[in-house]
């Protein structure tokens, strides 16, 4: 059998990256992931939205954009196109008791 491909063929223990890529010591790039997943009828960009405005219609932008890392203008912005309401967020934890 030929290889094609240029990517490190080893074990787990040789390989630090879950997808190896076609230079030696680098991981497999997010283009090719991509166009991989793409193959096989998942749609990264799609389904990556789908999770963040899930993400944001159940949890207060501040706490958003400190889990993912985002500023808080864009935790905001992705938390009003998902119709979340944290309005009243802050009174309802202030009336929370501790036991």
């Amino acid at each position: 059998m030929t290889r094609r491909g240029k990517a490190k063929i080893g074990t787990p223990e040789d390989i630090p990256w879950m997808f190896p890529g076609g230079r030696p010591g680098h991981p497999l790039g997010d283009d090719r992931i991509g166009q991989r997943l793409h193959k096989i009828g998942i749609r990264p960009r799609q389904d990556r939205s789908t999770a963040l405005f899930t993400l944001a219609a159940e949890l207060p932008a501040a706490i958003l954009a400190r889990v993912l890392g985002v500023h808080i203008q864009s935790a905001v912005q992705w938390q009003k196109a998902s119709a979340g309401d944290w309005t009243a967020y802050a009174a309802e934890v202030s009336r929370r008791t501790t036991s």
